[in-house]
């Protein structure tokens, strides 16, 4: 039996969308479905931000229990079945967003932050994989371990990570005093001011033609 995996108070993530907090459960059915849909349409899907990290309570949970002679080999063929669901899924994902990458750079656009990716479409792990693309594989094999050996504790701080990133702008335009997503005031902001503010904050403005990343070389 797959255990429900429950939640208890209603959260959001650091751009303020509401993560599911009702009981629910993650079953091998579920991540066929999930999957099924994430491969036969082509454009990126929007999945629950918590997707990964359910998988790998629900595969920490399975291989936590102890079963004997046939239910031990139904329980490790579900792990299996579940690991091999969650590897594509991570897989079509992550080509789907280097193709937008790609295509937002043959069409002339330009960001240095992910031109083309949707983020409202990525978890908190995906932007970690797009975060730092010259470590792309190795992010993107780091959430894949956490996910199938079920370490959702390693998802979360991974997840913590990215939220707490701070990203240096230079404003294009005035910008009056905003709250960022780590609840501090910033600003207001006049035409070609520097400041150091949370990365959520900053792709938004960036993305709107408020303001351009500064990128520093070492």
């Amino acid at each position: 039996m797959v255990p429900t995996v429950r939640k208890e108070d209603q959260e959001k993530d650091g751009g303020g969308r509401s993560i599911s907090t009702q009981a629910e459960s993650l079953t091998l059915k579920d991540a066929y479905i999930l999957l099924l849909k994430e491969v036969e349409i082509a454009t990126l899907q929007s999945i629950s931000l918590d997707t990964y990290q359910n998988i790998a309570i629900v595969l920490e949970s399975l291989r936590g229990q102890r079963y004997e002679g046939v239910e031990e080999k139904i329980r490790d063929k579900m792990v299996d079945m579940i690991c091999i669901s969650a590897e594509i899924l991570l897989e079509t994902r992550y080509r789907k967003f280097l193709e937008q990458q790609q295509q937002a750079n043959e069409s002339g656009l330009c960001s240095t932050i992910n031109a083309g990716v949707d983020y409202s479409k990525l978890t908190e792990e995906e932007k970690y994989i797009l975060d730092g693309q010259k470590e792309s594989d190795k992010r993107r094999m780091a959430v894949l371990a956490a996910t199938l050996r079920g370490r959702p504790k390693v998802l979360e701080s991974i997840s913590a990570r990215i939220r707490s990133k701070q990203v240096i702008v230079r404003f294009i335009k005035p910008m009056e005093q905003f709250i960022g997503t780590n609840m501090i005031k910033y600003g207001p902001f006049l035409q070609e001011d520097v400041a150091v503010i949370p990365f959520e904050n900053a792709r938004s403005l960036i993305e709107n033609g408020e303001a351009v990343e500064i990128q520093i070389t070492y």
